[in-house]
């Protein structure tokens, strides 16, 4: 009871005043609440005077004392009916603890289990995880056994390429040298031989030049013999046509003619370039030149165009 007030005084206090009402109420009534209305007597009203006092008295504290024990029984039972209620839910709240306990325990269990099952997959993964690295650390190493492997054999290759480079270099090298001395060789030889065939040449081109120079002053000496024959003949059968005009007796009259003559030697043009001061002189001269035609014309073709026109000093002979 103590322990019950101690940790619910104030539904104890609450539970103590509204039986004190209650039992107030019992006593005296709730006619001042709603108190009754007078009634008007219907007949004739009869005064009565109290008799005996102390048994009234008596009877109404016996009334009383009635009504308080009913009451205090009464509320003996509100509070049995409290206190159950109260164990009642003091023991579903134990129950209500305990069930929570329980399903806690429980959510501990579960957790401490998930905890443990995530442990175990954690412990699981890590071997796992383990397992593919040494794994992966063997494939690497088998990788890396397999690279260095092939780089050795590339190496090895590349190093009996080189060497093979190398020799074929050498022969190449010496195949060159020797082709470049063959080369020089035959270069030397037809050096020889073009230096021989230039001056072999050279000697008949000068040899050639010399027969030239020779033919050619042979030539110029024929046709300076043949000019000079060629012009005496010309001068001497003009001469031999000149008549000597009377008017021109002075021995000493000469003049210059330009002839014209074609291939045949037939006079096409005769024309006193420098007269002799003696119009008879002059005209003598042109008759005898054309009573001379055709003129003499040399042979050789280089002096054709010479003889095709020239000019000569025409001097009477003594």
């Amino acid at each position: 009871m103590l322990d019950i007030i101690r940790r619910h005084p104030l539904g104890f206090f609450l539970a103590v005043l509204m039986h004190l009402v209650l039992v107030a109420l019992m006593v005296f009534g709730l006619d001042w609440i709603n108190p009754p209305k007078p009634q008007q007597p219907l007949g004739q009203v009869v005064q009565a005077r109290l008799v005996d006092t102390e048994q009234l008295a008596r009877e109404k504290e016996v009334k009383q004392t009635e009504e308080k024990r009913r009451l205090q029984e009464k509320r003996k039972q509100e509070e049995k009916k409290k206190l159950e209620q109260q164990r009642r839910e003091e023991e579903r709240k134990k129950q209500a603890k305990i069930k929570k306990q329980q399903e806690q325990k429980k959510k501990q269990e579960a957790e401490k289990k998930r905890k443990e099952e995530q442990r175990k997959k954690a412990e699981a993964e890590k071997k796992r995880k383990l397992a593919l690295e040494k794994k992966e650390r063997e494939k690497k190493k088998k990788q890396e056994l397999e690279r260095k492997k092939k780089l050795e054999q590339k190496k090895r290759k590349e190093e009996q390429a080189r060497r093979k480079a190398e020799e074929k270099k050498k022969a190449e090298a010496k195949k060159k040298a020797e082709a470049k001395r063959k080369a020089e060789q035959e270069r030397k030889k037809k050096a020889e031989a073009e230096r021989k065939r230039k001056a072999e040449a050279k000697r008949k081109a000068e040899q050639k030049a010399r027969e030239e120079e020779l033919q050619a002053q042979w030539a110029a000496e024929k046709d300076g013999r043949e000019r000079a024959s060629v012009t005496a003949a010309i001068k001497r059968k003009v001469q031999n046509s000149w008549l000597r005009p009377p008017t021109a007796s002075n021995a000493d009259l000469q003049a210059t003619v330009r002839v014209r003559l074609n291939d045949s030697g037939s006079v096409l043009l005769v024309q006193v370039l420098k007269s002799s001061g003696n119009n008879a002189f002059d005209r003598s001269i042109v008759a005898a030149v054309n009573k001379a035609d055709p003129l003499p014309m040399p042979k050789s073709p280089t002096l054709l165009s010479e003889f095709r026109e020239f000019t000569f000093i025409f001097r009477p002979s003594k």
